[in-house]
């Protein structure tokens, strides 16, 4: 085993790192004092490895040096034709530049407001405008999952991470399913059985199927429900993304007293000689990045990365091409990131590698940058909030640690920020590419208990 140490005790995390059940050439260790300048244990550390959701750290900080902390998605509203007493006679445009946290509640907060300044009859057709992304080839799913919200591909206009919410209870000893939103092209077959057994596993206890009749898409649960498991939610994606997007629009837009005469199309053509009636913004990426990064929210972190390559007039806008910009920019800064390999900004995906060394370099580089406050105050606290919530609680490091998770199938891995019992601020990465990495969480607490102690 390769290390490099100072002032520690080594053989102590050998010890640590012994007990697990992980082959010697599966994991990588990389801790580092950035206060005191001194590197404090490695191992494997030159070596690429599938970090998982550890991409976002790539991404974020990416996303905060090119777009800046004060960067808002835009979807503006515009129209062609003539207007006359809230009547538009022509067709009304919603241009979209890749908002992927654009809620149910913004897109009708959107048509009140449009409709207040004086739109609210169509005689034409509703044009959704996607030319900033164009129409993006979808990647493969990470596993077989595939109507699993971190499954979603990004897209230019989308609403609610293009999901449905579906609310599972027990009344009357009876399995109620209730979605949110509600939509008349959305039907609930519920065949559900209880269970006596437990909740922990309720997702996977899950059997669903999906299919489409006429206009009408139908999911119908078939799994089991266990009778422990009281009120729960899960997010899916069932509809297309512009079924979804068209179809709450259309909900919307008469909820508030409008009407539309014609249809709905979608164009990855640049919309001219329109004019711009009303803006959205998003919420600036200084509170996005705390969404994608706590929270792990992988859509967000794939919209991020395009972009930043459709911002600085990239062609053609594809993932790939996303993630050379980003390393390139990165590099630019002169930082030595020859691991990387970026193919979307989530991590989702089988093909992405980085070495804990450049991962570790990249966290530093972060902490001494500009945007430090926005970028550690995104990832979660140890046993207080995101991923970690229920992590580490009775640790001493708990409330100590600002730590990034990742998991896939086969790839687990933690990397962050530990502020030490001494003051000193440690960067600490572990990433297991091995069948047996989901199991090498308690590894990982007691190296980052150590990190915090030592």
């Amino acid at each position: 085993m390769t290390s490099a140490f100072a002032d520690t005790d080594i053989d102590t995390i050998n010890k640590i790192l012994n007990r697990s059940e992980l082959l010697k050439t599966n994991y990588t260790l990389y801790i580092k004092n950035i206060s005191k300048r001194n590197k404090v244990f490695s191992y494997n550390e030159q070596k690429a490895f599938n970090p998982a959701s550890l991409m976002k750290l790539v991404t974020t900080y990416t996303g905060l040096q090119i777009l800046g902390p004060q960067f808002q998605w835009k979807t503006e509203v515009l129209y062609k034709g003539a207007l006359k007493n809230k009547h538009l006679y022509g067709d009304l445009i919603i241009k979209s530049y890749g908002d992927a946290t654009l809620t149910y509640s913004d897109l009708s907060e959107i048509i009140e407001k449009v409709q207040q300044k004086g739109i609210q009859h169509i005689h034409g057709n509703i044009i959704i405008e996607e030319s900033f992304f164009g129409e993006l080839q979808n990647q493969d799913f990470i596993d077989d999952k595939k109507y699993r919200a971190y499954n979603v591909n990004p897209k230019s206009f989308v609403v609610n991470q293009n999901t449905i919410n579906f609310n599972f209870s027990i009344e009357n000893e009876k399995i109620n399913i209730q979605t949110f939103p509600e939509l008349q092209i959305l039907k609930v077959i519920n065949h559900l059985k209880f269970t006596d057994q437990s909740c922990n596993s309720w997702k996977d206890n899950l059997g669903y199927e999906v299919e489409t009749k006429l206009n009408v898409t139908e999911i119908t649960f078939n799994g089991r429900y266990d009778k422990t498991c009281e009120s729960k939610d899960i997010d899916l994606s069932v509809l297309s993304a512009n079924r979804l997007s068209n179809g709450l629009f259309e909900k919307l837009w008469k909820i508030h007293g409008g009407s539309i005469e014609g249809e709905f199309k979608n164009t990855y053509q640049n919309t001219t000689d329109a004019l711009k009636f009303y803006e959205h913004l998003s919420r600036p990426l200084s509170l996005v990045v705390r969404d994608i990064n706590k929270y792990s929210q992988n859509l967000l972190a794939r919209n991020l990365l395009l972009t930043m390559l459709a911002e600085n007039n990239g062609n053609p806008i594809t993932e790939n091409e996303a993630g050379r910009f980003a390393k390139e920019s990165l590099m630019k800064e002169k930082m030595k990131l020859d691991s990387l390999e970026i193919d979307n900004g989530a991590g989702l995906s089988r093909k992405a590698k980085v070495s804990a060394e450049d991962l570790g370099f990249l966290l530093e580089r972060a902490y001494d940058s500009l945007y430090m406050p926005e970028f550690v105050a995104s990832l979660p606290n140890l046993g207080i909030d995101g991923t970690l919530k229920s992590r580490g609680k009775k640790l001493s490091v708990a409330k100590h640690a600002y730590l990034k998770t990742g998991s896939i199938q086969n790839v687990n891995a933690i990397a962050g920020y530990i502020f030490d019992k001494n003051n000193d601020v440690k960067v600490f990465v572990f990433i297991a590419n091995d069948p047996k990495a989901n199991e090498s969480s308690k590894i990982q607490d007691e190296l980052i208990e150590w990190t915090y102690l030592n």
